[in-house]
């Protein structure tokens, strides 16, 4: 089967069957609450919902940032689930795993999300049911971990570099002129390679351009460290590094 999601360009099919299958909420919770809200996907042209920060939503902020994730959706389908209730009584109900994923040249994933403090297993019923539920369409069925899986350093690197995904209206104007300068100069630090745009252009417009090309896999640092004005760009991008974070658990 062709997975070549890039070149698919009508999505409505799949944005009306993966419609969100419920919204998230605190229900459920005991010691603590969700930290329920949304971020704005840029790549769904939407608001997306999350119900934990460091889980939902770090990894949607990982989507965003990945230039192989073509489409994606949240609580997208209801899957049947058994279970024995304590009166020994077989009861159908349905779980909704977190997201679907369309990664170009791969399957469609669907991945449960666990955001606590600690590696986190799903119960051997549900995993089954899941993966059992995937396969049938063809799918993978995945469980991650970003919390604990996702190195801090790269956590805080992600966080930032998603505010600055949204192109400005004056980009496409300066974008030649910074290829042009970082294939004459190789490998350059941001501020050296904003600065080198004055008296032209004041430079602190020059750093959220270099930013969003970083962000938007135009530009390559290494995400391993922290990223700032002091950060080294050359050509490239930093999808090899994010790739990394989606091998399957």
């Amino acid at each position: 089967m062709d997975y070549n999601w890039i070149t698919k360009k009508d999505w409505s099919k799949e944005d009306e069957l993966y419609l969100r299958k419920r919204n998230v909420s605190n229900k459920g919770s005991r010691e603590f609450e969700h930290l329920i809200g949304s971020i704005y996907s840029h790549k769904m042209k939407r608001g997306v919902q999350y119900e934990s920060f460091w889980g939902e939503c770090l990894f949607y902020y990982l989507l965003e940032l990945d230039p192989v994730t073509i489409r994606y959706y949240e609580q997208p389908v209801f899957v049947p689930i058994r279970k024995l209730t304590r009166e020994h009584l077989l009861k159908e109900d349905d779980h909704v795993p977190d997201v679907l994923t369309f990664r170009d040249g791969s399957r469609p994933n669907l991945i449960q999300i666990k955001g606590g403090n600690k590696k986190a297993e799903q119960k051997p019923n549900l995993f089954k049911a899941c993966e059992d539920f995937a396969k049938q369409r063809g799918w993978e069925y995945s469980l991650v971990n970003p919390k604990v899986t996702i190195p801090e350093i790269i956590k805080e690197n992600i966080l930032w570099l998603v505010n600055y995904l949204r192109p400005r209206e004056y980009f496409s104007d300066f974008i030649p002129e910074v290829n042009r300068r970082v294939k004459y100069l190789h490998k350059v630090e941001v501020i050296r390679l904003a600065k080198s745009f004055e008296p032209k252009v004041d430079y602190r417009h020059v750093l959220p351009l270099i930013f969003h090309l970083i962000a938007t896999g135009s530009l390559m640092t290494n995400i391993n460290k922290k990223i700032d004005h002091t950060s080294e760009v050359s050509f490239g991008t930093i999808f090899d590094d994010i790739n990394l974070l989606f091998e399957r658990e």
